[in-house]
């Protein structure tokens, strides 16, 4: 076997059985590095390139790992610190890398990410797309932040667009006709209360649904919504944290609602020691699953006559109501439990009344102009 070093940093080494160039490097960390190549310009690309990083303090140790490899890590170190329902989605959207897989992370770049998106956008929605592009990026971010990669190729990646659908309300009128069906029909009685709360808060309905006796602050006309009522595939159906820390949160509710929830109290009989009782529970004492309130909500919207729109849309209308009454943005986004006012003006904005005619007032009133 013939060998070349080159400045006691390494060498390229031509192994005459097997026909290939093989470069070797010592790592910072003292190990021997070795990599075969067809040709010797290669080996000497590569081992320039090493030795280079190693000088500028961004070298990174050749690994063999995996796309798929990586996934399967980056899940497991996910499963401790998120929630269990955002693991089942990272789960679900990770099974449409499988065509960048068995490429080696190293080697992963931009135009592996462009026909995956390019395959993709064949078979599942624009929406999926932007999520898988998401993940990708928090994968080679930590990653990058762990030395296993020299940079994430996601910052050479433009975002995968797609068309937000528009958010649906309800009119007065329906809104109106809904409540009127829940509190006349005796089969629909018993959520009217239900639906009122969801109307005049906006909460979601995993807190409407986990909402306990606790929760309700009788004295100071409140509702405390801290937990809800999960689904998961794994664990079924479940009473879990909030969905963000902006979500512990106290809402005002209105006298009417007090008085209708005093009411439901009065007629609770077996009230354990800590009022951990649900305030509007299933007939075995357990939470309604929001499956089932779904299916309420169907037989609720068909017997109101007017187009469908799914339980949520009182969410959006409540929110749309409070902006369109001049409700600062910053105390609506308070009431839905946003983590941030950008997210409650991204989806509402469209809401907020037009102020121009008293913005142009209030500047003349500023700078008068000398008769």
């Amino acid at each position: 076997m013939a060998k070349k070093r080159s400045n006691g940093e390494g060498g390229i080494y031509f192994d005459e059985k097997r026909g290939t160039y093989r470069a070797n490097i010592t790592a910072p960390n003292g190990k021997r590095i070795y990599k075969r190549f067809t040709s010797q310009e290669d080996a000497l690309a590569w081992k320039t390139e090493q030795l280079y990083t190693m000088n500028q303090g961004t070298f990174v140790e050749p690994s063999t790992v995996t796309v798929g490899e990586w996934a399967l890590h980056w899940l497991a170190t996910k499963k401790q610190s998120v929630s269990i329902g955002t693991y089942e989605n990272y789960l679900y959207v990770s099974g449409h890398l499988d065509l960048l897989a068995g490429i080696a992370l190293q080697e992963l770049a931009p135009h592996h990410i462009d026909a995956l998106y390019l395959e993709l956008s064949n078979v599942i929605s624009g929406c999926t797309v932007h999520k898988v592009h998401k993940l990708l990026n928090a994968m080679l971010k930590k990653a990058a932040a762990l030395n296993i990669i020299s940079k994430n190729i996601m910052l050479n990646v433009d975002t995968p667009k797609f068309e937000k659908k528009d958010i649906q309300i309800f009119n007065q009128t329906e809104v109106e006709t809904i409540l009127k069906v829940c509190h006349d029909n005796p089969l629909l009685k018993k959520k009217y209360p239900m639906v009122l709360l969801a109307a005049t808060t906006g909460i979601r309905l995993g807190e409407l649904l986990g909402l306990r006796w606790c929760d309700v602050l009788f004295p100071t006309n409140e509702i405390f919504i801290r937990k809800a009522i999960k689904a998961s595939k794994t664990q079924g159906v479940y009473l879990g944290s909030v969905k963000t820390k902006a979500g512990i949160r106290k809402i005002k509710i209105t006298e009417d609602m007090i008085k209708l929830l005093r009411s439901l109290r009065a007629e609770v009989k077996n009230m354990d020691i800590n009022q951990e009782t649900y305030v509007f529970p299933a007939r075995t004492g357990n939470p309604i699953t929001p499956r089932n309130m779904e299916r309420a909500w169907d037989t609720i919207i068909r017997n109101s006559g007017i187009p469908y729109k799914n339980i949520h849309v009182l969410r959006h209308t409540h929110a749309t109501e409070l902006l369109a009454l001049s409700v600062p943005i910053i105390e609506v986004s308070r009431r839905l439990g946003h983590s941030k006012v950008a997210h409650t003006l991204d989806l509402y904005g469209h809401a907020i009344p037009n102020y121009e005619d008293k913005i142009v007032d209030k500047v003349t009133q500023l700078y008068a102009v000398p008769k």
